[in-house]
């Protein structure tokens, strides 16, 4: 071994301290002396050396006393002590054992079997502390992994009782490692009636086997979630049968399980918007075939008017789907190009001035200039075109519409006319805002009216497809904005479009 290690020599004699430093000295061992009690207590608990030669009989603290103060510092615990003595009494020895004492070297010395005993208790001890500190190392890489994972982990013993958690564990259930060491780990168990499911988990683990399942636990605020959980025994070296303890890791899949449950109500709807108008143009397609040479012009007419209407309300619908798709696969389009807002707002107000004119309404453009952003030209189309139809729909006859662009400065305070605007990161944005005199939203739908497929029920007459808003804000956000919504029942909305500009020192010049 390279290094024989460090030995510590303790005696008050300075003539023993010289013969047995002359002993030892062909051994290369780093020898250092303390005089008494006091100084070997310091000297120890600085070197930490791998061997310990202590006098017994010294002034002031025995060796006896010493043995026993350093057996009590955790760090000196184990290090090998030799009581060198002139006793050969068994008393001295069974106190100099009591005292913590490892070996016992008598004098007169005997020169090769003080070298043979020095050499194997700091060659133990070397290699122990080597043990030990790759055993350390080992642990300081587990528990760096571990708290570097995504899963939540935790160790309990045999009984369930925890022992440890890693922080993705503590924020996933809301509880610090010191609050629920010492608990059992089902204090995040959600109702009685998964008493049962706890009681198989033990019994299949304790088997010595692992449990895999899904389960709904509670945090400490109360809040439930979903979790996907594996359960597996912990072995002792020694024991390999019956386990000591227990690791379970566990992921939160509350987003899946709500993304599963979003997908079957979107699945749900769609069957259900496409199967109201193809029962409507069965139905008017059936009975315009059988009765047609019954039927005047004018009444087959508007039978077949209703079927293209119907027809629309199907494109319109399967436009919007085959775009939720795209939005939800990652599919669409990302490409970007510097576009100007108002060029696209104008080009939308003059294609839906037919439907105002039917309708007797007046649309006003505000706004001048160009306002440059990095966009989609197609995806901003039809976040334009889905608010000025919904204005156009929701607004009576003779009703009017606003459409309004501009550059602004946030923060700013959000007023009736741009709502929204005091929730905007500091800096330039560009604008638009679309708003009507029409039927206006009460306060409790505001915040469903961007979810898929959702309508307010007094408007069910009036055709669409419930998912304009919801694809309006997906685009706005994949463009890196934000929308928002002020409304009065009986007296209109306003729709908002905050995106960040093409040129922020330009915007605003």
């Amino acid at each position: 071994m390279d290094n024989p290690g460090t030995v510590l020599i303790v005696d008050d004699q300075i003539s023993a301290r010289e013969v047995l430093t002359g002993l030892l000295i062909g051994e290369n061992y780093n020898l250092v002396f303390a005089e008494n009690g006091h100084e070997a207590l310091q000297k120890a608990a600085k070197l930490l050396p791998d061997a310990i030669l202590l006098d017994v009989m010294m002034p002031g603290m025995d060796g006896f006393e010493v043995c026993r103060r350093l057996r009590a510092d955790e760090k000196l615990a184990e290090t090998p002590i030799l009581m060198v003595t002139s006793l050969d009494d068994r008393d001295s020895r069974l106190q100099g054992l009591e005292a913590g004492a490892d070996d016992f070297i008598a004098k007169p010395f005997n020169r090769a079997e003080l070298r043979a005993r020095v050499r194997t208790v700091t060659r133990l001890n070397i290699h122990r502390r080597l043990r030990a500190q790759e055993l350390q190392a080992e642990r300081d890489r587990t528990q760096a992994i571990l708290e570097a994972l995504g899963e939540a982990v935790v160790v309990t013993d045999a009984n369930g009782v925890i022992e440890y958690m890693n922080p993705a564990a503590a924020h996933l259930t809301g509880y610090r490692l010191s609050e629920a060491r010492g608990q059992s780990w089902q204090i995040w168990q959600s109702a009685e009636a998964q008493a049962d499911l706890y009681a198989e988990i033990i019994d299949v683990v304790r088997a010595g086997k692992t449990w895999r399942g899904e389960v709904t636990h509670r945090r400490k605020d109360g809040h439930l979630y979903d979790a996907s959980l594996t359960v597996a025994p912990l072995f002792a070296p020694d024991a390999q049968t019956v386990p000591a303890g227990f690791v379970s890791v566990q992921r939160d899949i509350s987003p899946l399980k709500q993304a599963e449950r979003s997908k079957n109500e979107f699945v749900s709807n769609v069957s259900h918007e496409l199967r109201t108008p193809l029962s409507v143009i069965t139905l008017l397609s059936d009975n315009l075939e059988s009765l047609y040479d019954r039927l005047p012009d004018e009444r087959r007419l508007k039978m077949i008017r209703d079927i293209q209407k119907h027809t629309q309300v199907l494109n319109d619908l399967i436009g919007d789907v085959l775009e939720i798709s795209r939005i939800d696969s990652g599919r669409i389009s990302m490409e970007r190009s510097r576009l100007d807002l108002s060029k696209l707002v104008r080009e939308q107000t003059r294609e839906l001035s037919p439907l105002v004119q039917q309708k007797l309404q007046t649309l006003q453009v505000l706004g001048r200039g160009q306002l440059p952003v990095n966009g989609h030209s197609a995806q901003l189309k039809q976040v334009i075109r889905n608010l000025l139809t919904n204005a156009i729909k929701y607004t009576p006859d003779g009703g009017q519409i606003i459409c309004q662009f501009r550059a602004l400065m946030a923060p700013a305070p959000a007023t009736d006319e741009w709502p929204g605007c005091d929730r905007l990161a500091p800096g330039p944005w560009v604008a638009l805002r679309v708003s009507d005199t029409g039927v206006g939203i009460a306060p409790e739908h505001i915040d469903h009216l961007f979810e898929r497929f959702y309508r307010v029920q007094s408007e069910q007459k009036i055709r669409g497809t419930g998912l304009g808003l919801s694809i309006a804000r997906e685009l706005v956000e994949l463009h890196g904005g934000t929308i928002a919504v002020h409304s009065v029942p009986g007296h209109g909305s306003t729709f908002a479009v905050y995106l960040p500009p093409a040129n922020p020192e330009a915007v605003l010049g």
